[in-house]
């Protein structure tokens, strides 16, 4: 009965050393979770400052032209045509390359086309191989300039890629991109894209 009981004994201690052990670990990974969620708060924010400070400059440096200032309905349509349109195109499946790819055929036209084309190649066999999802949400957008048929948008990107073939492995960024929008065929079109 003594050896069973110093046995029972060096189990209990040695689960409540196993528990420290988690329960520091935790404290470390919680730790960087929320530094982590500073972090993108705080990027989140200096985008909103960023998307704010650039449509402001764009209305104070032509106030008659701009139909940003004075249009709200076509600013909307504008800012909504283009951020789904991004959405559509910085996202992808290596399941359904495709979609991507139509997506980018109806929404691209002029240089971004050209662009699109010589980034995708790359990142869809990338995704292929690798079996990469990416999901691009649009945090922010907003209207610089806006003419009848060309209008100039900043939007702030969340995106996130999932790598199945690594455990799942997800990695988070963001991107702000400064588009030339033209209007085609009674809709907004992506003509140019620059990252910043």
């Amino acid at each position: 009965m003594t050896g069973d009981k110093a046995d029972a004994e060096l189990d209990e201690a040695a689960e409540g050393t196993a528990a420290v052990v988690d329960s520091g670990g935790g404290r470390t990974l919680s730790r960087r979770a929320t530094i982590m969620a500073v972090l993108a708060a705080v990027i989140v924010l200096a985008a909103g400052v960023a998307v704010w400070s650039f449509v402001e400059a764009g209305r104070l440096s032509a106030p008659g032209d701009n139909l940003a200032v004075a249009d709200e309905r076509a600013t909307n349509e504008v800012k909504d045509q283009v951020s789904a349109g991004l959405k559509a195109v910085l996202s992808y499946d290596y399941n359904n390359l495709a979609r991507t790819e139509r997506a980018a055929e109806t929404v691209l036209v002029d240089a971004a086309v050209d662009q699109y084309e010589a980034e995708f190649g790359e990142v869809s066999e990338l995704a292929a191989d690798q079996r990469i999802v990416r999901t691009s949400t649009v945090r922010s957008a907003g209207v610089a300039e806006l003419s009848a048929t060309e209008a100039t948008v900043l939007v702030f990107l969340d995106q996130q890629t999932v790598y199945p073939e690594e455990e799942n492995r997800l990695e988070s960024g963001t991107a702000v991109v400064e588009v030339t929008a033209r209007k085609r065929d009674g809709g907004w079109k992506i003509a140019e894209l620059n990252g910043l």
